[in-house]
């Protein structure tokens, strides 16, 4: 009996999604002291009346600290929301003179046109039920009314805007990212987008939900990827450990420039990792960052300057670069030995990264990883699975 109850439990009552970190579940709550603080002591110093803060305004506090990435959190949805619900409300309460039947019909009404205009917030319907539960409404009353509610949304996006954005350290409005597309400046899009959900998916499927999806776009996104993330590990299972080369060789910050240059030439590799004297990882040099040191990248006054550029200068003062920490890349993403290969594969397409160093917790070079080692793991892998 107890089973069967906990499961019509699990089946009817309880929200099928992942409840909030403990984390996160502070930090919407002090968002929502500190706005809704911010919000009672402008209002009330504020010439509004009596009503100086309507409710509705508390039911908006929780989407707007807890759900602020949501599409009902977004400014248009809560202006919007409130402004359709005051005529639906005001038109309710003047016409229909039993409150009961006038309460029903402002929240349907409201409803309606937040679907219609794109801006469906809940407290809207809140707010035209208090609407016309304050009423009746006299032309005075009603030009006062409509100046608290105005008011109290002004307050309430402002309050939004700043909590959110300087003390949670939230982005609010959330929209899409721009600029962060593909490094080399041409049209495509990422290697991970290309292979992945599209804008033409995403609208299909929700026309065939036919239904309200309460996520952005771009979210929805991110989270199909990290899903297939997190399937691609569990089925491949591979770390960096099982496939990065363990003989690496290294550089230090006092390397000249053409002892590193000779070592990229002999080994056939693109990347050293540089080093301080107990194996620490410090940098990283690649052939990237010797062009960067070039005026001249023409195919025949590229060959002249690299040779002047890494000819040592004689004497105890140089105008140029003379070893390798002066020209190495600092800020360097490393893995660990137990960094799923799947996240390599996200930063070795989207990031445009081409090896990665793997560290131990002394940030001491165990490996690298380069997308041949992915390429080569991932085949072996297909292999013996048809196999």
């Amino acid at each position: 009996m107890i089973s069967s109850l906990r499961s019509l439990a699990q089946r009817f009552l309880l929200a099928d999604t992942p409840p909030l970190s403990t984390a996160e579940r502070w930090r919407s709550a002090w968002g929502a002291l500190l706005g809704m603080g911010l919000c009672g002591l402008l209002l009330h110093a504020m010439p509004v009346g009596t009503h100086w803060l309507i409710a509705p305004v508390g039911a908006s506090a929780v989407i707007l600290y807890a759900l602020s990435h949501s599409p009902m959190a977004q400014p248009w949805p809560v202006i919007g929301s409130y402004l359709v619900a005051i005529p639906a409300a005001l038109a309710s309460a003047a016409f229909i003179p039993y409150p009961q039947i006038a309460a029903a019909v402002a929240v349907a009404g409201s409803l309606w046109l937040m679907a219609r205009f794109h801006c469906i917030h809940p407290p809207g319907g809140a707010l035209a039920l208090f609407l016309v539960l304050d009423g009746p409404y006299t032309l005075p009353k009603m030009g006062v009314t409509l100046g608290l509610v105005l008011l109290n949304v002004a307050v309430l996006l402002l309050a939004a805007i700043v909590i959110n954005n300087f003390v949670l350290g939230r982005r609010y409005p959330y929209t899409l990212k721009t600029g962060a597309g593909n490094l080399h400046q041409s049209e495509d899009a990422t290697p991970m987008r290309r292979t992945g959900l599209t804008h033409a998916d995403l609208e299909s499927a929700v026309q065939s939900l036919d239904t309200f999806v309460d996520v952005q776009e771009n979210e929805l996104v991110e989270l199909y990827n990290l899903a297939v993330d997190h399937a691609f590990e569990r089925h491949i299972g591979l770390t960096c450990g099982d496939i990065m080369t363990r003989d690496v060789v290294t550089v230090q910050y006092g390397t000249e420039l053409e002892e590193a240059w000779t070592g990229l030439r002999t080994h056939k590799i693109k990347a050293l990792p540089v080093v301080d004297s107990f194996g620490r990882l410090i940098g990283i040099l690649t052939v990237a960052d010797y062009l960067r040191q070039m005026d001249d990248t023409t195919a025949a006054g590229l060959a002249v300057r690299l040779q002047g550029f890494l000819k040592r200068t004689p004497g105890t003062h140089s105008e140029k670069a003379e070893v390798v920490g002066q020209i190495m890349t600092a800020e360097v993403y490393a893995a660990g030995l137990e960094t799923p290969i799947a996240e390599l594969a996200r930063r070795l397409s989207d990031k445009g990264m081409h090896y990665i160093p793997v560290l131990d917790e002394t940030r001491r070079v165990l490996g690298m990883v380069t997308q041949s080692d992915i390429i080569a793991a991932l085949y072996k892998r297909v292999a013996l699975a048809a196999a």
